[in-house]
């Protein structure tokens, strides 16, 4: 089978691997689209430096937004058959130890990546993908498989909201227009949340994020952030904040634009140690600062969501190539950096 690889920092191959063989609990899919995440392309770039032991293993076969369709599975499985659709979870993790048996998959002794850091169980740039049954889910019939590849992103947006309890009369502030943010307020608005600011620097970003139920759009680099959330709270603040622009320089701004005992949720990662940040503003105010990197059974809701049409991910696709011109398609993140939201490589 082919897959792609990210051989080294800064050179990436399609190359030919043994397509595998599912054992005892594992299912094999075929893929069918797969999601070109940022952190797939600072892997292929070599600038992801997230420290503490999270530096990737080259070379990496890279990829963990994706679909495909189930076409063998081992012995002992009972859930899946071949033919199902099917995601998978947003990492591996054995189900064994004290933090799989206290339900704290995410913290797992013996937990992988899928496809980015460390020793990561290995990705779906793949024309195969081969996981555990048990981290597997099945797409219901009336979700899309490419709409399905778009769960994982939302996921961790929507993993850090549900921490903030979010519900029905809250406002809730996005910063940022890549998927995480989309997917994660997209999410929110289809449970009930009340207003939404959504605020970028990309105009057709934000038009799309106006598709998917953000109530107010604002353009940072015509408009002032604060003065719009004082103006539309009647000086409170927000309730919620979904930070996901990994950018330092915005934390100090955001914390004076959350109301006393909100919560701050960031998911994107500074990639550097913050300096100066004035935490006194949380302090003060008795507010939360939650981080969120994603956890497993998340896809679960949001399939559920899509299936009974709460919510709609489809708008996030600006661009697709098919899996040969899967290295063009890791240059045209860079490169279309004013109108992309996800790009897909799709297999079929």
């Amino acid at each position: 089978m082919k897959v792609l690889l990210a051989y080294k920092p800064g050179e990436m191959r399609i190359v030919e691997m043994e397509k595998p063989v599912p054992g005892p609990g594992e299912i094999l899919a075929k893929v069918a689209h797969c999601g070109i995440c940022a952190t797939d392309v600072a892997i292929a770039d070599g600038t992801l430096t997230l420290g503490d032991g999270m530096d990737p293993i080259y070379p990496v076969r890279i990829g963990h937004e994706w679909s495909g369709v189930v076409v063998e599975t081992g012995e002992g499985t009972w859930r899946l058959k071949p033919g199902d659709r099917v995601i998978s979870d947003t990492g591996y993790s054995c189900g064994e130890c004290e933090a799989c048996l206290n339900g704290e998959y995410q913290s797992c002794e013996n937990g992988r990546a899928i496809g980015t850091t460390g020793n990561c169980w290995p990705g779906a740039f793949a024309e195969y993908m081969l996981m555990p049954e048990r981290l597997t889910f099945k797409v219901p019939d009336n979700v899309p498989l490419d709409e399905a590849a778009l769960v994982e992103p939302s996921s961790i947006g929507l993993y850090g909201l549900l921490r903030a309890h979010i519900g029905p009369g809250m406002n809730l502030l996005v910063v940022g227009t890549g998927p995480i943010g989309l997917g994660g307020m997209a999410c929110a608005k289809g449970m009930g949340i009340g207003k939404t600011i959504l605020a970028g620097r990309k105009e057709k970003k934000l038009a799309i994020g106006k598709e998917m139920g953000a109530d107010i759009l604002v353009n940072t680099t015509k408009e002032n952030l604060h003065e719009v959330v004082m103006q539309e709270t009647k000086g409170r603040g927000m309730d919620v904040i979904l930070d996901t622009t990994g950018d330092p320089n915005m934390l100090n701004d955001l914390l004076l634009m959350l109301r006393g005992s909100g919560t701050i949720v960031i998911p994107g990662f500074y990639e550097c140690e913050l300096n100066g940040v004035k935490l006194d503003r949380l302090i003060a105010k008795n507010c939360t600062m939650i981080g969120a990197a994603g956890t497993p059974n998340m896809g679960r809701k949001i399939l559920d969501m899509l299936a009974n049409g709460h919510t709609s991910l489809k708008p996030m696709i600006t661009e697709r190539y098919p899996f040969d011109q899967a290295i063009e398609a890791f240059a045209a993140v860079k490169a279309h950096n004013d109108r992309r939201v996800k790009i897909m490589i799709d297999f079929d």
